[in-house]
């Protein structure tokens, strides 16, 4: 699927913003406005005339809310949120627009929370010496400060995600349903990233445990209805995470990553020779590459970010140890697998190679060209996801809200 630009990366990314306009995230018109100021694989340009736009909406936000406009201020904000959200991504981690661009994208996001008419609340989960962010939402149906024991969907992202971004993605499709949600931030990810340093790790289970941990000590849990839904990389980290814990009663990978160096491989078999030369060659190498492949660019140095890494081939080091072969086969819990048909960040041979091994209850869904939902993470339909997601979750659960 292509919008606007010819660019794989810059035409995914703005079909990523847009598609949060089923929550109030964006609208198509300000969308395609922008890009149309956008020089096409140029990252300046991509982060100025998306900060420009969100600029332009957080004003009509403060407005509103000023005249006590409240929906309007709300939608305003979020949409705003998007757009900072939106033009930080080509940035490198190193970029120094980097953290005062986000800390405006998380603002605006909160302030619009704020003016949400369910239950909205900031939390704080410990996690070693500090804590990882998260949000919890009461359901739709429950008053603000009034929730009443429901199943409760967990939600990670991934490689690149921001905590607020899971709203669009999940939360609000949650809440209206009838589930309580939370939402956090692991390591290498948004704040914990940006603020306490805490950089990527491959045993999810780790901090995942942390949250289910934390989520024992609030009543309007039900524990024995504990979903963990991982977005992108998230679908390693949800499935290796329910390999370990049992207090997760259903999974489901939102886009399948069994293992990631194989993968990335397929889907780029160029590296394969590069990764075979000597260090110093091989950085040489990756950095050549990068400037005729924007996806590689922005893979790499995302990578070196979110690792902590000094150098573009450590990454590959990384990438091997997040792979759940050998792991899969100790999940228990019923699995949902959902890929998108020509998904250009994970290869077909993942879903296949992790069918091999899983032993729990397990349901496929491929999209398709045709339901408009073939890209990663079915950007462009979130909507069909949602129906096809927590359908299979109530029927899990026996659970009619």
């Amino acid at each position: 699927m292509k919008l606007h630009f010819d660019d794989q990366a810059f035409s995914y990314e703005l079909l990523r913003a847009v598609t949060y306009a089923g929550y109030q995230g964006a609208e198509i018109g300000e969308c395609l406005a922008t890009a149309a100021q956008i020089e096409e694989g140029n990252f300046d340009s991509w982060f100025r005339e998306w900060g420009r736009t969100a600029d332009r909406t957080y004003l009509t936000a403060q407005a509103s809310f000023a005249k006590g406009h409240k929906v309007s201020a709300r939608e305003a904000f979020l949409r705003a949120h998007n757009y900072y959200r939106t033009g930080e991504f080509f940035l490198d981690g190193t970029d120094p627009r980097r953290m005062g661009n986000f800390d405006k994208s998380v603002k605006s996001f909160e302030q619009g929370m704020e003016l949400l008419d369910s239950h909205f609340e900031v939390v704080r989960i410990p996690y070693e010496a500090t804590y990882l962010k998260g949000y919890f939402y009461g359901a739709s149906e429950d008053k603000k400060n009034q929730l009443t024991k429901r199943p409760v969907l967990v939600f990670v992202g991934g490689y690149d995600s921001t905590l607020q971004e899971l709203y669009f993605c999940g939360a609000a499709a949650a809440i209206k349903r009838g589930y309580h949600c939370l939402v956090f931030e692991m390591p290498g990810q948004g704040e914990a990233l940006r603020k306490h340093n805490l950089v990527m790790r491959h045993d999810a289970e780790v901090p995942v445990k942390a949250a289910l941990d934390y989520l024992e000590t609030r009543p309007e849990a039900d524990g024995g209805k504990i979903a963990l839904l991982g977005m992108s990389l998230g679908g390693y980290f949800a499935p290796r995470a329910a390999a370990f814990e049992d207090r997760i009663k259903a999974c489901i990978a939102f886009n399948v990553f069994y293992d990631t160096f194989d993968s990335t491989l397929n889907q780029n078999p160029q590296l394969a020779q590069v990764l075979e030369l000597p260090e110093e060659e091989r950085e040489q190498m990756l950095a050549l590459a990068e400037q005729h492949n924007s996806n590689l660019r922005w893979m790499l140095n995302n990578g070196k970010w979110v690792f902590g890494l000094q150098h573009r081939y450590q990454l590959f080091d990384e990438m091997r140890k997040a792979s759940l072969k050998g792991i899969a086969g100790n999940i228990k819990c019923p699995v949902l697998l959902t890929i998108g048909e020509t998904d250009h960040f994970v290869s077909r041979d993942q879903l296949d190679a992790l069918l091999e091994e899983i032993q729990a209850p397990t349901t496929v869904r491929v999209f398709t060209i045709e339901e408009g939902a073939e890209e990663h993470c079915q950007e462009g339909n979130h909507a069909l996801f949602h129906q096809v997601m927590f359908d299979w979750l109530d029927e899990v659960f026996e659970y009619n809200s």
